[in-house]
């Protein structure tokens, strides 16, 4: 039986979404909500389908069934509407390394269509937000992982999403990166922002979106392609350290919780 969570005020719904490649499962029936304003961490071993379903959630690959809908629409069925809505930052950051990075943004900020007129100002707004101003005519091939990192950032505050999509965010930022990274992602909760964040970095989750003060925010754990944990950080943690007859530290609440998923 799949597992199913529900909320109100939902920005992000998917309901019964499975992915097969050749007749293999790698997705099977996942239904759950995000509201608006909140933030899911999606946990997992390497290969357990956290970047996929990011990908799927990013309308970059379809499902094989099940649907996903955004701000209460139908995200494949119609792209075009959903699209703007979705800040989606991979892992892996690719192209245009002849491009100066105020190009690079320019770049974008037309594919957004972005008024010519107010180009200039918007880009300058968030190379001053991510700190990258003095990189502004570096070409992006010469940046740094995290230099490069927060250029993607930058990219996508162009268009204001209303969903952030973010694959193991902190991985190539130095440790003050990091915690302005950690504030940073505070901030578009508390701006109103939906965002969803993949790890298998359990030392960063907490700073991710679960401080005392997120601890309605969502933990999702995928093992086989479902599933296997889906609740409030709060819940979660009440639960295991309930159920944990040990005196570990309740700050282990979630090393543990993982380790019972993984085994």
């Amino acid at each position: 039986m799949p597992f199913t969570y529900s909320r109100t005020n939902a920005m992000l719904e998917v309901q019964n979404l499975s992915k097969s490649f050749n007749q293999k499962p790698f997705l099977t029936e996942l239904t759950f909500e995000v509201a608006v304003g909140k933030c899911l961490l999606l946990l997992g071993k390497n290969g357990s389908g956290k970047t996929l379903l990011l990908n799927i959630l990013a309308t970059l690959v379809e499902p094989t069934s099940g649907s996903v809908s955004i701000d209460g629409i139908d995200a494949f069925a119609n792209l075009k509407q959903v699209r703007p809505r979705i800040g989606y930052i991979p892992v892996a950051f690719e192209g245009y390394p002849e491009l100066s990075v105020v190009n690079y943004l320019n770049f974008f900020a037309a594919a957004y269509k972005i008024e010519k007129r107010e180009r200039v100002v918007v880009i300058d707004a968030v190379l001053e937000l991510m700190n990258i101003q003095h990189l502004r005519e570096v070409k992006v091939g010469a940046l740094s992982s995290g230099e490069r990192q927060r250029l993607l950032f930058a990219k996508t505050f162009l268009h204001e999403p209303q969903l952030w999509l973010l694959d193991e965010p902190l991985t190539p930022l130095d440790p003050g990166g990091q915690v302005e990274m950690t504030e940073l992602l505070s901030e578009l909760q508390a701006m109103g922002k939906t965002v969803v964040i993949a790890t298998n970095r359990l030392g960063d989750v907490r700073r991710l979106c679960g401080s005392d003060s997120q601890a309605e925010n969502l933990v999702g754990i995928l093992d086989n392609g479902q599933f296997a944990v889906f609740n409030t950080f709060s819940k979660l943690q009440q639960e295991t350290i309930e159920g944990d007859s040990t005196e570990s530290p309740a700050s282990s609440w979630l090393n543990e919780l993982f380790t019972q998923v993984s085994v």
